[in-house]
């Protein structure tokens, strides 16, 4: 891998180059170099309903309102919100978010992740068991503001942190983007917080952006929770809310980590950069390195980030739409030593979710239902998990937003579904064995009834 070009020096180089770097995409009519990439095909899937349950309520008991037919706050807990997969075995290992998408409606929302078997064949998943997060260590620098229950046992909550992805190491432990700082964070396989979260650091050159800060710094940072209006919280963060570290890979040889920040700078006069930064898990630290990438419009996040088994990312692109007005869900491949003229990642479209050929027949055309059939697609507004099994065959799941998001059936909350899709071009030619999978879980699992 190859840093950064010496960074320009004064806000009117980085505007120089930002203006030839857009000239530049316009010319190819605004889309990233598409060699090699083909429609995808529908090989499986497997649907959790929406409305599957584990763990007692009140969940949103601050909300009184109803939502695609489901009245909040909640019974129970919903099993919703997966922000990223592993593959253990048989198994998937979904992480949930912070529950019910901010950080003042989810003090009630447990921190957890899932165990689930899917059935390929039969089209179903099995919820076998959950973890949750805990900080017995008393490792976060702030006060839990879970209920008084959790707080009383060190069980995290969607008003803690925000868990945006996860990967798997080699000694059974695992590193989580979390998105409210943004931070990682180190748990072991029984969700205890090992360590302090690690801030990320602004890249030096765009240091010009930071708001007086030395790390990147969304409003529900922690610290500028103690701020009495959000407008003050807002003017000091250099991120916007929701816009921290939303995806997370492991390098193929377990020496680095890659975290991508979802959304891009307040003040960086390119609305559409977005970062990808290098962690050194051994040192628990970043290493500075960092790579631009550009995604195909300003309104378009990162949503999700995986290795590809060899050399490259794979990087899952979504824009705020859904059902009908979805527009941009797609992945690319970029290698992190390949930037173009202008210091940007170059993006090969690998596939697009909106656009897959379900040529076997597993899903039927359905009136009021968008998305299903022979032009198969995954029209949620969060397409948000993302795994490469081998060089042709990757597996993408949604984040429900339960009971928000209706992308499938307008009107319904939408199901949790998990698509296994077949590249009909591989990632790289020489091809690759199936990934290492994650560790097992075992003892501390709750398991479901």
């Amino acid at each position: 891998m190859t840093r950064h070009a010496r960074p320009p020096r004064t806000i009117a180089a980085l505007a120089v180059i930002a203006t030839l770097a857009a000239l530049a995409l316009a010319a190819c009519g605004g889309r990233a170099n598409s060699t090699g990439a083909s429609r995808a095909r529908l090989d499986a899937r497997v649907v959790l309903p929406a409305d599957t349950f584990f763990g007692k309520g009140p969940v949103g008991a601050g909300m009184d309102t109803v939502i695609n037919g489901r009245r909040l706050p909640l019974e129970a807990s919903p099993v919703q919100g997966f922000s990223s997969l592993l593959v253990d075995g048989d198994d998937l290992i979904a992480l949930q978010d912070n529950g019910l998408g901010t950080l003042d409606n989810s003090h009630d929302s447990p921190l957890r992740w899932y165990r689930l078997r899917p059935d390929w064949s039969a089209g179903t998943v099995t919820l076998k068991a959950t973890v949750a997060m805990t900080d017995p260590g008393r490792l976060l620098p702030f006060p839990l503001a879970g209920t008084d229950e959790m707080r009383r046992a060190r069980r995290l909550s969607g008003a803690d942190l925000d868990p945006e992805s996860m990967v798997a190491m080699g000694d059974g432990t695992y590193w989580i983007g979390e998105e409210f700082g943004p931070s990682l964070i180190h748990v072991d396989r029984q969700g205890v917080l090992l360590e302090k979260p690690v801030l990320v650091p602004m890249p030096a050159m765009l240091r010009a952006f930071a708001r007086g800060s030395p790390f990147l710094r969304t409003p529900d940072h922690p610290d500028l929770r103690g701020y009495s209006t959000d407008a003050t919280r807002r003017d000091l963060a250099n991120l916007p809310r929701s816009g921290g570290i939303e995806g997370l890979a492991r390098s193929a040889d377990g020496s680095h980590l890659y975290a991508s920040i979802e959304k891009g700078l307040v003040e960086d006069i390119d609305s559409s950069r977005r970062l990808i930064l290098e962690f050194d898990p051994a040192r628990r630290n970043f290493t500075g390195r960092f790579w631009s990438y550009h995604a195909t419009t300003p309104n378009v996040s990162i949503s999700s980030l995986d290795g590809d088994g060899g050399d490259g990312l794979l990087v899952l692109e979504r824009d705020t739409g859904e059902g009908r007005a979805a527009a941009v869900k797609r992945v690319y491949r970029v290698v992190p030593d390949q930037v173009d003229a202008h210091g940007y990642l170059v993006k090969v479209l690998v596939c697009d979710l909106l656009n897959i050929d379900d040529d076997r027949g597993l899903t039927q055309r359905e009136r009021g239902a968008i998305g299903l059939g022979r032009r198969f697609s995954l029209p949620f507004v969060t397409p948000e998990c993302l795994v490469v099994l081998d060089a042709s065959t990757i597996v993408v799941a949604n984040d429900n937003n339960y009971p928000f998001s209706s992308g499938r059936r307008p009107g319904s909350p939408d199901d949790n579904e998990v698509v296994r899709l077949r590249l009909k071009t591989p990632l790289y030619a020489a091809g690759a064995a199936a990934l290492a999978t994650a560790p097992a879980i075992s003892s501390q699992e709750s398991r479901a009834r």
